[in-house]
């Protein structure tokens, strides 16, 4: 490709028009006539996704470049926009072409294009601002049976790794791409571990001038099937991964001093100190104590432009500012803690692939959260400064746990095991129906939700967010979604037990016209499950390859009462249908004359199902789906009920007009009134 007419043009600071590095090989690739159909999506064909890498310069050189056939007017716009991200702060950008090849004719948009400069803040919602930017250009005049190729390089790295190169690359998407490369160049005496994962392609590599030149290539891969609910850290796709860290010990030792700073705290956090020595005489006490005021004095911000996304800021920044991200609040946790005489230091986590970091190659780009790590009173705990409302004991509070952590203290060597969530009964809900003798009676519906552990704190959390009401309003939204008539008689939190973590709320509503009408004179009402069916998401038919996540141990429950007007009948069930780490049971059972009771419960007893029994999880999650039970019955000529049916039982509610006694006694009366006769008639004069 002929690079001579490209002229060096400032986009912004840090970003320019410019020809390819020296280093980088262009090389031509294949454009069909007509697009392999197994390859298209969305009206477009990827032809060719190349990533070369360059680490023989003072900086981490990283080019890319792709073409994509547009099959359909539909790709056609998705084809025309191009844009690229950068860090300003640590990162430079050298766009080289935005073309569209037509016809074997080349149009080269790069020089007279528009480039729009977007500082797009995807997490600001959630008080996360990072400063990248975003170079767009939209593309005029793309067609059906163009190609648009694109290429440019990104310069640089954090200076708090230290030079060290790390990265993934994946050679396998949801849609297929013709052909993949990638290539590294290094000089030979660097030493950059690789690890491959599912059958990612086997490397070539030539030496010259001291230069290892590796490169991978595949050609008509398909698209992955990623299955949906695999464990989060499951790798289901092909791909290498690079990392010139030797072990976890080089990785905590080029961390850990950013979190070491000696000297005198702020004087009110000192005097918050020296509040919580004298209120609190255990070592458990204290570090529960330390973690409600870096979660509650200290609000959640991340500043995480530039370094800042790696590095936590000054004590005496985050105490004056008093915000910080999860750097921070674990950085200030630790220093008062150790005040207190804890031992306490940071870890690094990954909140999404933790479970298999161990599996990884050590690296410092791998982490995207940090938390504490504290020993109290002879137990290790995890605990995170950024969350909110866990104002409970140490023992019952909701503690961290992402698989493995690297704690940041001096001579860490290696990742450390968090435990798996222990089971608890995190969800118990009592729910009481009352039924009066029409459809035109009210019906009077109570929950009464039990929450416990991160449950319990997720409600507090709400609660110091919205206000009660704004909890409360959250549930009847959802409950008039279901039933229009509903209206609440009482809302309320009637306990909230710190010491067990536990927080119980109450709900009761009066429900008008409850009763629908499916056909003739049938009225029905269904309860409402708000605890169970939500617990289990649905799953993809077809044979499994990767265990299912389940992502809670412990139990939920439910226990449905339903007083009736008159006596029912019906002869209820027992039902479990269970699975190595999943059990559901559902029961139906008469209480009295005129109640019965629907009583259910899901165990977990793992974080994992095993993929082998998909099916069992399919067979419980339909289970569930007829969690709720449905009631019916028959309207007499008064509007009362005369006969009813409870999920799908017999059953006999008995409302009785006299003409209903009348003809079922008019027989008797008539068999009797013959007797009589004949004994009268028979009798002696």
């Amino acid at each position: 490709m002929d690079q001579e007419h490209f002229a060096h043009r400032e986009i912004t600071a840090g970003a320019r028009v410019a020809p390819p590095p020296p280093w980088a090989d262009p090389a031509p690739y294949d454009i069909p006539a007509e697009a392999n159909p197994h390859f298209i999506s969305a009206g477009v064909c990827v032809l060719l996704d190349d990533s070369q890498i360059d680490l023989c310069g003072e900086e981490r050189a990283w080019y890319y470049r792709r073409a994509e056939l547009v099959t359909a007017s539909a790709g056609a716009e998705r084809a025309a926009q191009f844009s690229v991200s950068f860090d300003p702060a640590f990162e430079r950008l050298d766009v080289h072409s935005i073309a569209v090849i037509r016809a074997g004719q080349r149009v080269e948009h790069t020089g007279a294009a528009f480039f729009e400069v977007l500082r797009r803040e995807r997490n600001m919602e959630r008080l996360q601002f990072d400063g990248r930017l975003t170079i767009h250009v939209t593309l005029p005049d793309v067609r059906q049976g163009d190609v648009v190729e694109t290429s440019y390089t990104l310069y640089g790295m954090r200076k708090s790794l230290g030079g060290r190169h790390a990265a993934w690359v994946p050679f396998e998407w949801n849609v297929g791409i013709c052909e993949t490369r990638l290539r590294q160049r290094a000089p030979q005496a660097r030493r950059i571990a690789e690890r491959s994962f599912l059958a990612a392609p086997e490397p070539t590599e030539t030496v010259a001038d001291g230069v290892a030149d590796r490169r991978w290539r595949t050609r008509e891969r398909p698209g992955v099937r990623f299955e949906a609910l695999a464990p989060p850290w499951t790798v289901q796709s092909a791909g290498v991964q690079f990392s010139e860290w030797r072990d976890w010990a080089e990785v905590a030792a080029a961390f850990t001093p950013l979190y070491e700073e000696s000297g005198p705290l702020p004087p009110d956090v000192e005097a918050e100190i020296g509040r919580i020595e004298a209120q609190e005489p255990t070592a458990s006490g204290r570090a529960a104590a330390v973690l409600r005021f870096t979660q509650n004095a200290i609000r959640y911000l991340a500043i995480s432009i530039g370094e800042g996304g790696f590095t936590p800021r000054t004590l005496d920044a985050i105490c004056a500012t008093r915000y910080g991200d999860c750097k921070d609040k674990s950085k200030l946790y630790v220093a008062m803690a150790r005040r207190l005489g804890l031992d306490a230091c940071p870890a690094l986590v990954n909140t999404r692939d933790g479970y298999g970091l161990n599996a990884w190659l050590p690296s410092g780009v791998v982490f995207d959260h940090c938390i504490v790590r504290v020993v109290a009173d002879g137990a290790v705990y995890w605990l995170d400064p950024t969350r909110m409302m866990q104002p409970s004991p140490l023992a019952s509070l909701n503690k961290c746990h992402f698989g493995w952590a690297l704690p940041l203290r001096p001579g860490a060597a290696a990742l450390e095991r968090m435990p798996d969530p222990s089971p608890s009964h995190t969800l118990e809900t009592d729910e009481r129906v009352t039924l009066g003798k029409s459809p035109e009676h009210v019906v009077r519906y109570e929950w009464r939700f039990t929450s416990r552990r991160g449950r319990a704190e997720w409600v507090r959390e709400h609660i110091a967010r919205e206000g009660e009401v704004g909890l409360f309003k959250l549930y009847a939204e959802d409950i008039s979604r279901r039933y229009a008539g509903a209206q609440p008689l009482r809302q309320e939190i009637v306990r909230d037990d710190l010491a067990n973590n536990e927080i119980i709320a109450v709900e009761v509503y009066e429900i008008a016209s409850a009763w629908s009408a499916p056909n003739g004179k049938a009225r029905a009402f269904s309860t409402y499950d708000l605890t169970i069916r939500s617990q289990l998401a649905p799953l993809d038919a077809g044979p499994r390859q990767h265990p299912i996540y389940l992502g809670q141990m412990g139990k939920v429950t439910r226990k449905v009462r339903i007083d009736t007007a008159y006596p029912i009948k019906f002869s209820g069930w027992k039902r479990t249908v269970e699975s190595t780490a999943l059990v559901y049971r559902n029961e139906l059972r008469r209480e009295g004359p005129r109640s019965f009771v629907l009583e259910q419960s899901l165990e977990f007893r793992a974080l994992m199902l095993p993929a082998s029994e998909a099916d069992q999880y399919r067979a419980i999650v339909a289970e569930m789906d007829q969690s709720d039970l449905s009631i019916s019955g028959q309207v007499g000529k008064r509007g009362m009920f005369i006969g009813a049916d409870a999920g799908g039982e017999a059953a006999d509610w008995a409302e009785r007009t006299w003409a209903d006694w009348f003809w079922r006694l008019a027989p008797l009366a008539a068999v009797l009134g013959y007797w009589a006769w004949r004994y009268l008639s028979e009798a002696p004069q």
